[in-house]
This record gives structure tokens, sequence and C-alpha cells, in this order.
């Protein structure tokens, strides 16, 4: 959880303002103390100077008692010269040894403090020192540095109530979308209005719009899926029910039978049609495209072939498999679905031929693509009728077979969320009926989602 974005913001501003004056105070110290050292010597060596062209005018008898006076303890500047005579004096605290006499600048530990000391001498011999301490320096720069922080207790909650404020203001608009969004009904799936969104905010908006849409179609979908299933079930139900009745009023034991075996007829239907619905739910709610893995599709069509033989048999129809020669028949996508895919193909075409035709299912490369055919014998379905038997429950009148009207839809469903493409036609003769289903190959199918974005998304 990462918390409320006000806090971190106002959190994140008033660290970054404080962290800032924090880092200015810290090299306003440091510049400061440069300066501060470049005036000091350059004060230090025009005091050395001066005290040193005194010494020059003044007879030596007179020294100890006009310059060599004791100087007050507080007073920080001391100084100590040394004359030929060897006639010595100080003023301060600094006496440090006579060996340690030197011309120039030089840092010195004299008792425990730290001095900043300037030497000078003249031709006559006589040599003077004058020294300052360096907490003179080092204070003098906190100080400096001291009043640069001195406006952040008074400018600090000034500023961190302004960015509280600018922050709450600024988020406004993104409350009045939160704010929009709870007071919504979950019946409500209307877009929401870019206008009056944030620009930082307009993906947010346009994401939860595309999840509305989605969830209107979902929704959409499941309200036709609870009214065709009640529509269809609603037939094979009410011929059990008839069926039931008439076998429980049975006077004899060849009308029992009879109605029994309608009431089985009944429930063989009533489960194939809820079958497909289901085929048909699951094909709308998978994410073939996120789960999508190589599938052999020849393999799948000779277990189809095999899994309706005795359909086949049953009905003296010839059924037969014809792949390339080695043709690579792999395709991504769900191997279920897929298997749903040519069962529905292959017992669409068993259901509506005659007795003695024949079904033919066909493998092969084309385009770059998986062509799936399946071709039949059979009546066919009139050209008026070829788009319009792709959607649910629509059957191809004058067949004499009872079906749900689902197989081609499921097939059309399956075959679209594999990115393919699903034609009817008639054959070259006029007769019959070719089912022709064309689906990207696994290795070019690969290739395309690593180079192009998937137009599906």
């Amino acid at each position: 959880m990462t918390g409320s974005l006000r806090r971190r913001l106002v959190l994140s501003l008033c660290g970054s303002m404080v962290t800032a004056w924090l880092a200015t105070a810290y090299f306003t110290y440091f510049d400061t103390r440069s300066l501060i050292d470049e005036v000091t010597d350059e004060h230090l060596q025009q005091s050395a100077e001066i005290v040193l062209g005194l010494v020059g005018q003044l007879p030596a008898d007179a020294l100890p008692a006009d310059l060599l006076r004791e100087r007050q303890p507080d007073q920080r500047l001391s100084y100590r010269i040394l004359t030929p005579a060897a006639v010595s004096g100080r003023s301060g605290d600094f006496n440090p040894s006579v060996e340690e006499w030197r011309a120039g600048y030089r840092d010195v530990i004299d008792k425990g403090e730290g001095w900043r000391v300037y030497g000078a001498s003249n031709a006559t011999g006589t040599w003077v020192e004058v020294a300052v301490r360096q907490e003179v320096r080092t204070s003098f720069a906190a100080r400096v540095a001291a009043h640069m922080l001195h406006p952040v207790w008074i400018a600090a909650p000034l500023l961190a109530a302004l960015i509280w404020g600018l922050v709450r203001w600024g988020l406004g608009p993104l409350e009045r979308l939160t704010a929009g969004v709870k007071q919504r009904s979950p019946a409500d799936l209307s877009p929401l209005s870019p206008q009056s969104a944030p620009t930082e905010v307009l993906p947010l908006v346009g994401a939860l719009n595309g999840l509305f849409e989605r969830i209107a179609l979902a929704r959409e979908r499941d309200r036709r899926f609870a009214a065709d299933a009640a529509h269809e079930l609603r037939t094979p139900l009410a011929a059990i029910r008839a069926h039931a009745q008439v076998a429980s009023h049975a006077k004899d034991a060849a009308e029992r039978n009879q109605a029994i075996s309608d009431v089985l007829v009944g429930v063989e239907r009533g489960t194939r049609v809820v079958e497909q619905l289901l085929a048909l739910a699951r094909v709308e709610h998978d994410a073939i495209e996120e789960e999508a893995q190589p599938v052999d599709l020849a393999e799948l069509a000779r277990e189809t072939i095999a899994l309706m033989a005795p359909q086949a048999v049953a009905r003296n129809i010839d059924l037969g498999l014809e792949v390339e020669p080695g043709l690579d028949a792999r395709v991504g996508g769900n191997a279920d679905l897929l298997a749903a895919m040519l069962r529905n193909l292959v017992d669409n075409a068993l259901r509506y031929i005659p007795e003695g035709a024949w079904v033919s299912v066909r493998l092969a490369r084309s385009e770059g693509n998986l062509l799936l055919r399946v071709e039949d014998s059979g009546p066919g379905i009139p050209p008026e009728l070829r788009a319009r038997v792709l959607h649910r429950f629509v059957r191809a009148g004058g067949s004499g077979t009872s079906g749900s009207g689902l197989e081609l839809a499921i097939v059309a469903e399956i075959v679209e969320s594999h990115r393919g493409s699903f034609v009817l036609a008639e054959r070259a003769d006029g007769s019959g009926l070719i089912a022709d289903v064309s689906l990207p190959l696994w290795k070019m199918r690969s290739a395309s989602s690593q180079n192009s974005p998937d137009p599906h998304a």
C-alpha cells in the first residue's frame, strides 16, 4: 500500500525545501569561512607591517613602556616582538618559543589553542608576529551560516502550509473524479468525461473507460447467453416433460417404451445444447492470447477423426484426413478450444449430409498460414444463409436434421479468438460445402507478436 498521495507530496516537497536550505547554509558556511580567512590574513599582514613600522621609529628603551603593555585576555588579536638586543615583549596570550620565529603565514598550536600567525622582519633584524585565534574565524563563519537558517523557523511553517494548500488544490480534480466513480451505481457503465480530468490523469480515465466498455460487453454477452440458453433449453425440456407424461400414462409396454425412447432423445439433445453453450461461454471468457501454447492441429485432427469414425460408419459416410507432406501444423492457442472447433466442424458435416456421402478434412500451408479445410458432398448451404449460420441458434432450413444452431457459431468464435479467419463456400461443381479455417502458424505468430503490437489488445 502506497499511502496518501497528498501526504507523500507534502512531505517530499517540505523535505526538499529544508534539505535545500540546509545545503545552502552548509556551502555558505564554507564560502564565508574562505572569505573570512582571506580578510583575516590581510588584516594580520597589515597589522604586522604597522607594528614593524612603529618599532623601527621608536628608541629601543621606549619599547617596553609603549608597545609591550599587557593587553586584556579577552582581546583576541595578539602580537610579539623580537629586537636584536633580545628584548622581547608580547601582548595577549600568544607566547610560543623563540625558536619558532618565521616569516609569512603559519598555523600554531599554543597551550591547546589554535592561532593564525603572520611574521615579518625589517633590515635591523627586528621580528614582529601578529596572531589571531582560529576560533574567531570559525565562530564568525558559523554565525553567518546560522543567520542563513534563521528564516527557516518562520518561512518553513508558512511554506509547508502553502505547499499543503497547493497540493490539495492540485489534487482536487482527482478527488472529484474519485467521488464521481464512488457515486456510480453498479449498472452505470457510461464512460467518464475526460474534459474535467487533468492531463496526467487522462491515461487513467482512458483505462477506466476501456474497463467499463469491456465490462459492459461482458454483461451484454452474459445477458444474451442467459436469454439464449433459456430459449434453447425450453424446447427440449418441454419435450422431455411431455414424453415423460406420456410414458407415465402409457396403456401398454410398446407405448411406454416409445415414450421413454423419446425422453432419451430429448435428454441427449438437451445435453448437447448445454455442452455447446458452455463451450461458447468459455470461448468468450478465456484469455486466449495470454495463454497461447503451440498446438499440433494435425494431431488434433487425427484424434477427432478417430472420435467421429463410429458416427460416420453408422451412416455409411466416408470420413478421411489428408495432411500436406512435411507440414508443420503447429498453431498458437488453446488445445481444448481448437479440439472443440474441429469436433464441431466434422460433426456439423456428418449431421447434415445424407448417408453414403463423404467428408474430407485437409491440412495444408496457404499464404503463410495453416489452412484447415472440411469439405463434404452434402446439400450445402444456400449463399444467402452462409453468413447467418455463423450466428447463434440459426439453422439452415430444409436439412431435416435437428441441431442446436451453435456448431458453426462456436467455430467462428474460436477462430476469431485465435486471430484466424473462417469462410464457408461451395464446391467447384456447385454442390456440398467447404469450411475453410485459416490460422497463423506458431513460428510466424511468435515472430509477429514480438515485432508488432497485438491488434486485439
